[in-house]
């Protein structure tokens, strides 16, 4: 009687999922998330809908999703931004504490690369040639209030470096400058550094996290090489509507873990450069605290305000 009591208990969706995706269709948080969504047909009995809302650089479905009923119905597959964007622009209406977390997908970096004409191939050599000729070593990254724009932020701050900020829209942009030899130093993300780091087209210098990224794992942090500060990193993650009921969020984090488990998920998921995760909730939770504390004391010490 027990058994069946506790297996009756067990929520299932009686209907299709809404899997809210703020980045656009075709990024690869987009990729990410429809194949996590084809991972869950099979795991939850039911189909999942992807539904991509980028207007307001994502901000339209981040408050769908945090407005939706908490049924387990919808879900909502975001990025970092969801925590940075908002510490960076108080003005935005979001809060990632707004939602209930199920799951880290995978981890990502910022990464520090110079082309192979630059001559320096550890951190420390690189500091060295900029505060030697600063003018010459302009930091692009991919975007005002992106991880990679208080890194750079935070390099020039702890670093004493004289060298000014470029902001691109994007990392093919850049990589592309740094092998015409029009910048020569860049922080981009691993995803779309990963393929010219290991052509060598690139230099890799230094990654951001608590340690080194596994696809690419060579590559020191810049923890590793004394600078403390850049211990958040790019991520993908899994959220629900606060107020979801603990046995449906139980599901759906059990459902969302064993995805990100399976071989050919984790295969895709490090073969597009990033590590995966399948934390629990409670992992999640105590790294979007950590990453938070670590963001805001960044931004307030780099003097980053919105563009």
């Amino acid at each position: 009687m027990a058994y069946a009591a506790t297996a009756q208990a067990e929520w299932r969706p009686d209907r299709p999922l809404r899997m809210i995706v703020p980045p656009g269709p075709g990024s690869g948080a987009d990729v990410i998330a429809r194949a996590l969504a084809a991972k869950l047909v099979d795991l939850l009995g039911q189909s999942v809908v992807v539904d991509n809302q980028n207007q307001g650089v994502g901000a339209v479905g981040i408050m769908a999703a945090a407005r939706a009923k908490p049924d387990g119905q919808t879900l909502m597959c975001s990025i970092s931004s969801i925590l940075l964007a908002p510490l960076v622009d108080p003005n935005l209406t979001y809060d990632v504490r707004q939602f209930q977390p199920v799951s880290q997908l995978h981890q990502a970096a910022t990464v520090l690369i110079v082309p192979p004409q630059v001559p320096a191939r550890t951190l420390a050599e690189f500091l060295a040639l900029v505060r030697a000729t600063p003018e010459r070593f302009t930091i692009a990254d991919y975007g005002h209030g992106t991880a990679s724009h208080v890194n750079a932020a935070l390099l020039i701050k702890r670093a004493g470096l004289a060298s000014d900020i470029v902001h691109y829209s994007n990392t093919p942009g850049i990589i592309r400058d740094l092998v015409a030899d029009h910048i020569r130093c860049a922080i981009v993300d691993s995803a779309s550094g990963m393929q010219p780091i290991r052509d060598r087209m690139v230099h890799a210098l230094a990654v951001s996290g608590r340690q080194r990224l596994g696809v690419i794992g060579e590559i020191p942090t810049f923890g590793e090489q004394g600078f403390a500060g850049f211990e958040p990193a790019p991520w993908q993650s899994m959220f629900l509507p606060l107020g979801t009921p603990p046995a449906i969020a139980g599901v759906i984090e059990r459902a969302v873990r064993q995805a990100v488990a399976a071989p050919d998920f984790s295969a895709r998921l490090r073969g597009l450069g990033f590590e995966p995760v399948g934390g629990s909730a409670e992992e999640l939770a105590a790294m979007l605290a950590s990453e938070r504390a670590t963001w805001q004391a960044v931004i307030a010490e780099t003097g980053i305000r919105p563009a």
